[in-house]
Parts: structure tokens; C-alpha cells; sequence
């Protein structure tokens, strides 16, 4: 297959147009290639994957590192979430996501101590996350705050919008303010979509550097993941193994998962969870047992190939496990 210049951006102007039905992609020797837009990740997005795999991280648009996989906390209890945190640092992950609305944050924090004091890491290798909800924009300023003190945490490594609601723009320009204060070093939205992105883009001075939204298989988010492309703006998925319940359930007895598990030697959820990183997608799978823990960070000792990744981009069916 020829190589993609580096210098493409990822994508042409004109394919970040959702509406477009193919994009150009210029090649080394002069060539023009058309790809339907429906194969940006399977083709552009796995050429030009900005993850680096040594380190285990990506460059944000900031400049930032930011870890590649890490632990969820959504649906964890304050105990619960100490001790996924915990474990999830000893296994070696440094990326924990957390939430104002998910009332873990405190266990978050506490864990995050635990393991620093037990383990000797710095709170510089660790990238905390969390999210203002909805009912907290009109007081955003105040709740960054909140989140620093709940947390127990001199900074938040990055802070996102978790919905679109009323009083979005003020709480996002709120997280400016908290930037250019040194109390967050990124920011960036979750569960907004491209209207939305372009409407909070009018009153932005600071671009998000990460977009998280559920994202797995059968709901590979392309055209917001092409839409944010020209931002630099990195996409996370929420519920990577489909969530809880029926999703993970049907995502990891699917006869394409399990068939090129069995050729690895590896679970269906560390497959899954290797497709998101070949993709470029940031993975934050959620898990209260230290051997699942364990289990989705063992996913550098191999890699998809592109036959496998096609065949796995093949399950996109625009299908959601949530409702929210």
C-alpha cells in the first residue's frame, strides 16, 4: 500500500465536510487516491496514527502527553474507584477518568495517593480526568475549583463539558479561565457533536484537545472523529467495550472478535481494546477486578493486522449501547 504523506493533515478540507461522500488523499509519488468517507479510519487514520506505541501516549494539540488507555470510573462507588485506581497505577496505566457526576472523585483522589506513596510514581506521570456536569455550567468557575478539592489535586490534566446544555459556552469559557490560572492544563468536551462543536468553536479562545464520546465497533464515531481532525482534537471513547450489559456482551461474543482473539491468544475485550489504539482512539474501559484491570493493559505485546482492523471496521452499523 502507498505511504500517506505526513503532511496531509489526516484530511483533505473537503472531506471535513460530514455531508462529503469521498476525500482525496495525495500520494508520495504525485498520485491522488478517492477513499469513500465511510473508510477514513480503516485507511487514512491507521496511516497516520499519531499514538506512540514506546510510550504509550499522544501529543495533544497543547503540547500535553496524554496516556493512550486507562481506567473508566463510571458506575464505581468512592471505594470501588480508590481501589480500580489504585490497581489500574500498579498495572502501569497513568491515564484515570473520573467525573463530578459520577460522585467518585474523592476515592479517585485517594487512590491516586495510595499508589504514588506504595509505588514511588510522581504526580507528573499521572493524567487525571474529569467533567463540570450539566447543572454546574452556570457556576463553572466554582466548580473547577470543587474538582481540584474533591480530587485533592493542585491541577486537573484535563477538564471536559460532559453534555451540551444550557450555559455550555460559559462553563467552557470557565475552563479557559481555569487554564490560563493554572489550575487545568487541558480542556475538551464529551458527548457533543458536530453542530455543537462548531457553535461552542464561535466563542472558544482555547480548542478542545480531546473528544470523548462512546465509541466501539459498532459505533466508530467517523464523521465526528473527521470533523475534529482539522483541531487537532484527539477522540476518547466511552464504553470502548461496549458498556455494560448487552454491549460487551454482543461485542465480545461476535464471531469477528472472538476468531481473531483465538489467532492472538488474547481476550476479545483486549482486542477490542487494541482496535481503538490502531484507530487512534484513546480507550478508558471501566473496571472494579484488579485482573481485568491487568488484562486491558496487556494489549502491547501485539498488534492487528490490517486485515483484521478492515474486518472489525466492517461492524460499523451506527448502533449505541446508551441513550445518553
Amino acid at each position: 500500500m502507498k505511504k500517506v504523506l505526513a503532511s496531509i493533515a489526516l484530511l483533505c478540507t473537503a472531506c471535513l465536510n460530514v455531508q462529503c461522500q469521498k476525500t482525496e488523499i495525495h500520494m508520495n509519488d504525485g498520485t491522488t487516491v478517492e477513499i469513500p468517507v465511510e473508510d477514513i479510519d480503516s485507511i487514512t487514520f491507521s496511516m497516520t496514527n499519531p499514538f506512540n506505541f514506546e510510550t504509550r501516549t499522544v501529543k495533544l494539540n497543547n503540547g500535553y502527553e496524554m496516556p493512550i488507555i486507562g481506567i473508566g470510573t463510571f458506575y464505581l462507588s468512592t471505594a470501588q474507584a480508590e481501589e480500580s485506581v489504585y490497581n489500574a497505577l500498579k498495572v502501569g496505566m497513568r491515564l484515570i477518568d473520573t467525573a463530578d457526576i459520577y460522585g467518585n472523585e474523592v476515592g479517585v483522589g485517594r487512590g491516586i495517593r495510595r499508589a504514588m506513596q506504595d509505588f514511588g510514581i510522581k504526580r507528573e506521570e499521572i493524567f487525571v480526568t474529569s467533567k463540570l456536569w450539566t447543572s454546574s455550567f452556570n457556576n463553572a468557575d466554582y466548580e473547577v475549583d470543587e474538582r481540584l478539592e474533591r480530587l485533592g489535586l493542585d491541577y486537573i490534566d484535563l477538564l471536559l463539558l460532559h453534555h451540551t446544555a444550557a450555559y455550555d459556552e460559559e462553563a467552557y469559557q470557565a475552563m479557559e479561565r481555569g487554564v490560563r490560572d493554572g489550575k487545568i492544563r487541558s480542556i475538551g468536551l464529551s458527548n457533543f457533536y458536530e453542530e455543537d462543536i462548531d457553535r461552542m468553536m464561535k466563542i472558544a479562545t482555547i480548542k478542545p484537545a480531546v473528544l470523548q464520546n462512546e465509541t466501539h465497533p459498532y459505533h466508530q464515531s467517523r464523521s465526528v472523529k473527521a470533523h475534529i481532525a482539522k483541531m487537532g482534537t484527539i477522540l476518547e471513547a466511552w464504553f470502548p467495550l461496549g458498556g455494560r450489559g448487552t454491549g460487551i456482551k454482543t461485542l465480545s461474543e461476535h464471531e469477528v472478535i472472538t476468531s481473531i482473539a483465538l489467532a492472538h491468544n488474547k481476550s476479545a475485550y483486549q482486542v477490542l481494546l487494541r482496535w481503538h489504539l490502531q484507530c487512534g482512539t484513546i480507550a478508558i474501559p471501566g473496571s472494579s477486578n484488579a485482573a481485568h484491570i491487568a488484562e486491558d493493559y496487556d494489549i502491547f505485546d501485539f498488534e492487528l493486522t490490517p486485515d483484521e482492523m478492515n474486518r472489525i471496521n466492517a461492524l460499523e452499523c451506527n448502533h449505541r449501547f446508551a441513550s445518553y
